[in-house]
């Protein structure tokens, strides 16, 4: 597989999102990938269905989400994304610069997870030594 695979297939996971929202981001990966929003306090979301449940949850709650990628980075079967999450909710914008781990295996897509900061991010893809 060539490096760039992996990097480009999370860059055309979030161009689907910025074009079609969740239904175009889903529509680009198995419907089995766990997930872990920013937004979902540490909790794990397995599969589609519960991340439509988890947006579905936010919009009800009068709640969007604006991501935005500053960089890519493959580090072994995964790819460190870090940028920033703008959230309107209630009439108030936050904005919080983060990092998301793109965990691959053979290619595939499985897991999603949403860290505080890069640091943080390397250091869950980390291999030991």
């Amino acid at each position: 597989m060539v490096a760039d695979d992996l990097v480009a297939q999370v860059q055309s996971l979030w161009d689907a999102y910025a074009r079609d929202g969740l239904e175009g981001m889903l529509s680009v990966v198995d419907d089995d990938v766990d997930w872990r929003p920013h937004q979902a306090g540490g909790r794990v979301l397995h599969g589609s269905e519960e991340m439509r449940a988890f947006y579905a949850e936010r919009r009800m709650a009068g709640e969007r989400m604006e991501p935005t990628v500053y960089d890519l980075e493959r580090v072994g079967d995964s790819v460190v994304l870090t940028g920033a999450l703008r959230v309107v909710s209630q009439g108030r914008l936050t904005e919080s610069q983060l990092a998301w781990v793109y965990t691959f295996d053979n290619g595939r897509l499985r897991t999603a997870a949403a860290y505080p900061t890069r640091a943080q991010a390397l250091r869950a893809v980390a291999v030991p030594a």
